[in-house]
């Protein structure tokens, strides 16, 4: 059963008083009537109401000094002033100080109704955007950002001191190691988190339509702009623009981008007009930042306008204390959609993932994980529930026994197969095309290797790359 709206209604005249809360009942709502802005104080200092109406003229304080109250008690709900000497001034007034809206008495129940929906509507967007707010901040808490290390300290305190600036930041790490997660939590945390976090990658536009997708462009900037389109730095206007893998953006465009950054003005693709832009920029790339600049895919003066300041985020296999840490965290994320019950991993699992080298860093770590829980038949995550390349590497000595010469070459072959498939996915950034060519295999071929080897293309390769 839906519960009713609670609705304070202040006013000195006992009949108006009256009358109004009747209206209000026969609604279908639950007026609480107080005669006095003094006493209409002490109900907000204990009680929460949906609506608030208030009349203009009272003894003890007026209905505009009700309303800074109100603001400062009950900040999310709205107020409605009611006056029988309205007029357009005092409206205006009222609404300039903040109120809902503002009605002339008498009223009938009708425009009671209509106004009281009107208001409710808005308490209804108030919850909406502290429940989205906190469910961002829930998201983005550095409790998501999984790490007791020393080196994952650092970074969770550089998030801390860099949020509430608007210095542009530029994130480097290693693909798969988490750098989107850093940038939404510092954007949480920020004083923009009520604005737009726009991500852009920067490889995965043709570069003829980039320069149209970050500016915009005006109608019949070219064949096929029907209309006119907002751009994807202005549509981040009061928020902030994330480019990821920013190596990878167009040398043309690096120029253009930094006179935005510096002017804080943009102009679309075929018009003439300056357009102001609020934007707090940060920027991740997994390349090698000396060799970008000294091969001079990334420009200089761009690259000091992005790295104000740095966050180094550090390859999985240099926090090996967090492993355990992560995967367990990665369990439970499984288990939340999953009708199987673990209860953790064995000793020897926990061993295996503490000392292979993670090539795809936490990302590879959560889909092995996310593989194992599929597998899973007992109440723990098993060696058997792991890809086989984690089984072919505990090949020791001592397993020699009972094991033929032939079985000895085939997981040898396996192993450097494994291995050299992770070089070329690092090398290449997933890309298939580009590893079959150097390898000298079909795309087939690589993509059986793949599959035999439950290898994710994905941990190597941006997110919205495709082959």
């Amino acid at each position: 059963m839906k519960s009713k709206s609670r609705i304070l209604i202040i006013d000195d005249e006992p009949d108006m008083l009256s009358a109004c809360a009747k209206i209000i009942s026969v609604l279908g709502n639950d007026p609480v009537p107080v005669s006095g802005a003094q006493k209409a104080i002490k109900y907000l200092e204990d009680e929460e109401f949906d609506l608030i109406f208030c009349d203009l003229l009272m003894p003890e304080h007026d209905g505009m000094e009700v309303l800074e109250i109100c603001q400062k008690m009950a900040p999310n709900t709205p107020v409605i002033i009611f006056s029988a000497y309205g007029t357009i001034d005092r409206a205006v007034a009222a609404m300039k100080a903040g109120a809902f809206d503002f009605i002339e008495k008498p009223f009938d129940a009708n425009t009671l109704k209509i106004l009281i929906e009107k208001g409710l509507r808005q308490r209804n967007l108030f919850r909406e955007r502290i429940n989205l707010l906190k469910q961002l901040d829930d998201k983005y808490h550095f409790d998501n950002i999984i790490g007791k290390s020393l080196v994952m300290r650092t970074v969770y305190d550089m998030i801390e001191n860099v949020s509430n600036s608007d210095a542009n930041i530029l994130i480097t790490g290693e693909s798969g190691t988490g750098k989107e997660l850093i940038a939404r939590s510092i954007h949480a945390r920020s004083r923009r988190k009520t604005k737009a976090f726009v991500p852009v990658n920067c490889g995965a536009f043709p570069e003829n339509l980039f320069e149209a997708e970050l500016f915009g462009y005006e109608k019949g900037a070219f064949t096929g702009a029907s209309h006119k389109k907002v751009g994807l730095i202005e549509f981040a206007d009061g928020g902030t623009f994330f480019l990821d893998e920013v190596c990878e953006l167009p040398g043309n465009l690096q120029i253009k981008l930094l006179r935005t950054l510096q002017d804080q003005k943009l102009r679309r693709v075929g018009g003439n007009d300056l357009i102001q832009v609020d934007v707090r920029l940060i920027s991740a790339t997994n390349q090698n930042i000396e060799l970008a600049l000294n091969q001079e895919t990334l420009r200089k003066d761009f690259y000091y306008r992005l790295n104000v300041i740095n966050i180094q985020v550090p390859p999985l296999r240099e926090r090996k204390e967090d492993i355990q840490l992560l995967a367990e965290h990665f369990l439970d994320k499984c288990l939340k959609s999953s009708p199987k019950e673990i209860n953790g991993f064995t000793n020897e699992v926990v061993q295996i993932l503490e000392n292979y080298n993670w090539p795809g860093n936490v990302r590879e770590l959560e889909n092995v994980i996310e593989r194992a829980v599929t597998l899973a038949k007992d109440n723990k995550i098993t060696l058997s529930d792991l890809p086989p390349h984690f089984i072919n590497n505990q090949v020791t000595p001592t397993s020699f026994d009972g094991t033929s010469l032939a079985d000895l070459k085939h997981k040898a072959i396996e192993e450097i197969e494994y291995k050299f498939l992770v070089f070329l996915m690092k090398k290449y950034n997933g890309n298939i095309t580009r590893i079959a060519e150097d390898a000298g295999l079909t795309r087939r071929h690589i993509h059986r290797m793949i599959n035999n080897y439950n290898i994710d293309p994905n941990n190597w390769r941006d997110k919205d790359e495709k082959n």
